[in-house]
């Protein structure tokens, strides 16, 4: 380090260093210089490898950092170590503030993932040309708009009457200042979102802003309709489906105080509002919120530790809230709030269930019962909508010769091709399209079956028996944009249709008043998925499908099922999530699952089966012998109150490896999948565990 000398091409003799976070997949961040006092959280472009990336400022350093230095005297052989410079920086937007910084920071720790990667999230997509380094830096937009003559809370509570419930949520919610997670138990049409309209409005008064996450992008329309009519001019929209050029206008309205509402999906939680006072979680428990790209990560939870960071208030919403977020209430860590009746005062719609074991067919389909015929040409008659739920779109899931039992699979992925309508086989996991054959290719036969259910041919049956009626599908093959769903919320509101089908997307949350009756064509399709929450998120999807009838008047829901003593199908007809709650978490408890453990999933994929496998089997080998090693001794945990969150020794050391095993889903996309669990105790046991364990696995492309 002596004869350690720094080439610089600056012309004046001053020069800033930077540690960067950049663009790209180094967990390492890097020294470059510039001329230019730059400030934490600007997004620069810089120079790396023969390309040039962007990157974001974390701190200055008074001189290059020493691990850049040993890292390039190792590979240049002692030669001098040239530091680059920073050759542009992003005026567009003003710096990310310290509080977000240190969010990205435990974004990256904890999902393992770059940080360079993370803070690009932080910014829309803006190409900006290599150029030189401009002295002047463009000021931070600020700004609140200071011409509001009302208030929003006083307008609100004049033109909305809450119920006695729900004035005290609002009420207790508003005494707690600071840091809070907030969880709202609400039954479905109890008015949750009136809840969140009336803290949103408190907050906007203050000259402050808001966020409010969905899980799916076609929820928006409706609670931006509904929030743009409260805050006329303050509501802006964020989410996958919005062109970048409207992306980067919303999120410069937001940042200079124009807008100061957002509402979008998991990923509008990157948009670094300067004021932010309050995060709303609608539907939390839904499994949407889960990032399943490359960079995989619960907004959920990263939202509530963006609020303790912000020390700001963050709300959860659901009827069916996630176990974890329950018992966490139930154990003091939540403040917890039950609304018991819907806002209109309706009850509950009444859920009759149906066994399809051994029906009489009586010339209708197998999966039309008698009762829900009856029920829907009853209702139909009346004037009322019927809403269908299945969750598989499409006319038919796969196809078999009756001759020889070839089945119609998909060349890319392990799974059969679902047929359609138009007479085509699409694989919905990598998109691949098929011409349906008139002949089997194995037997030359021409004697296709067509088995299981789609909601094309739940649709093709329901126009043949009710040609009077109007039937619309509410599925990702009918509706695959904004403007479509849009267009279907509209005209089902209007009444355009009688009769609507539809897979998930009907259940989050959308509210249809005229809808009276609800049935459910098989309920038990997802109860013997390989995933420890099957039955959580069955039970999720019928309480909240079921929540979908009778808004405004009396509703009813038949649930069709081959199983009608599980759990899931009878605490759903009594409306009792706290029964379901204390049923399923016996098992978790038994079994060591969430939330009395904390899960990681190393998931191995390969153009060749054996290769992946093999590697699986050396990587759980690798891992279960770090685990044996690290059982032996205490993780380094940080603070005293770490360390009280332990009960015993034992705990510390306790981490399973489960597996290699086969993925569900064994080969997608022409890549075999194998995967490895690992639990561990808690999060922070896990995390202790993974930070030995990632960095020692070997870096590999098969």
């Amino acid at each position: 380090m002596k004869n350690l000398t720094i080439k610089t091409n600056l012309k004046n003799d001053r020069a800033y260093y930077f540690e960067v976070a950049p663009k790209a997949p180094l967990f390492d961040s890097l020294t470059y210089k510039s001329s230019e006092q730059l400030c934490p959280g600007q997004r620069v472009k810089i120079p790396l490898g023969s390309r040039y990336v962007d990157g974001l400022i974390l701190k200055q350093s008074p001189v290059p950092l020493i691990r850049d230095w040993k890292r390039k005297l190792k590979q240049k052989k002692k030669a001098p170590v040239k530091i680059k410079e920073i050759s542009n920086i992003d005026k567009n937007f003003p710096p990310l503030n310290g509080q977000r910084i240190r969010w990205l920071k435990w974004m990256s720790s904890y999902y393992h993932y770059p940080l360079g990667l993370v803070a690009d999230l932080s910014f829309p997509q803006t190409h900006f040309k290599k150029q030189k380094l401009e002295k002047s830096i463009e000021k931070p937009l600020n700004g609140f708009r200071q011409n509001k003559s009302h208030s929003f809370f006083d307008q609100i509570r004049k033109t909305v009457q809450l119920t006695l419930e729900q004035r005290q949520c609002v009420n207790a919610i508003l005494k707690a200042p600071g840091f809070n997670v907030h969880l709202i138990h609400g039954v479905t049409g109890s008015g949750k979102t009136e809840i969140y309209a009336q803290l949103i409005a408190h907050i906007l008064d203050q000259k402050k802003q808001a966020l409010v996450l969905l899980p799916e992008i076609f929820l928006t329309p409706q609670i931006v309709n509904r929030f743009s009519k409260s805050f006329p001019g303050e509501t802006a929209l964020l989410h996958s489906q919005i062109p970048d050029k409207s992306k980067k206008k919303s999120w410069r309205e937001l940042i200079s105080g124009q807008k100061n509402l957002l509402v979008g999906t998991r990923s509008a939680l990157f948009c670094p509002l300067p004021r932010l006072a309050l995060i709303v979680i609608d539907e939390e428990h839904d499994s949407s919120f889960k990032q399943e790209g490359k960079f995989r990560y619960q907004a959920r939870d990263s939202a509530i530790v963006l609020a303790k960071e912000l020390n700001i208030p963050i709300v959860l919403g659901s009827a069916t809230p996630d176990f974890s977020s329950y018992k966490k209430a139930l154990d003091g860590s939540y403040k917890f709030y039950e609304l018991k009746k819907r806002a209109l005062k309706q009850t509950l719609p009444k859920i009759t269930v149906v066994d399809l074991k051994n029906k009489p067919t009586r010339g209708q389909p197998f999966w039309l019962s008698d009762l829900l015929l009856e029920k829907m040409t009853n209702t139909l008659n009346k004037g009322k909508q019927v809403a269908l739920f299945l969750n598989r779109r499409g006319q038919a899931t796969s196809l078999i010769c009756s001759q020889c039992g070839h089945i119609q699979k998909c060349l890319n992925c392990d799974i059969s091709l679902t047929l359609h309508r138009e007479n085509y086989l699409l694989c919905h996991y990598c998109s691949y399209l098929a011409q349906a054959k008139t002949h089997c290719p194995s037997c030359k036969a021409e004697a296709w079956l067509e088995k299981g259910l789609g909601t094309q041919k739940i649709q093709d049956s329901l126009q043949k028996l009710f040609p009077q009626y109007k039937i619309f599908r509410g599925d990702r093959d009918s509706i695959s944009s904004q403007e479509e769903m849009k267009e279907f919320i509209e005209k089902v509101e209007k009444n355009q249709a009688q009769i609507i089908i539809g897979t998930q997307m009907l259940s989050k949350g959308l509210n249809f008043p005229s809808i009276y009756l609800v049935g459910f064509i098989l309920a038990d399709m997802d109860f013997h998925l390989p995933d420890f929450r099957a039955e959580e998120r069955t039970f999720q999807t019928l309480v909240q499908m079921a929540g979908r009838a009778g808004r405004t008047a009396f509703g009813e829901v038949v649930l069709q099922t081959f199983n009608p003593e599980h759990s899931s199908i009878l605490f759903a007809q009594r409306h009792d999530y706290k029964g379901f709650f204390y049923e399923g978490i016996k098992s978790r408890k038994q079994w060591s699952y969430p939330p009395f453990s904390r899960l990681c999933l190393l998931r191995i994929d390969s153009l060749k089966e054996t290769v992946g496998k093999l590697f699986a089997q050396e990587l759980s080998q690798k891992a279960k012998g770090l685990a044996c090693q690290w059982a032996d001794k205490r993780p380094s945990l940080k603070t005293k109150d770490d360390q009280q969150n332990f009960s015993s020794k034992k705990a510390l050391r306790e981490i399973q490896i489960l597996g290699p095993s086969p993925a569900p889903l064994m080969k997608i996309k022409n890549r075999y999948r194998f995967q490895i669990l690992i639990k561990g105790q808690n999060h922070l046991i896990l995390d202790e565990f993974l930070k030995k364990l990632l960095p020692v696995i070997p870096k590999k492309s098969f």
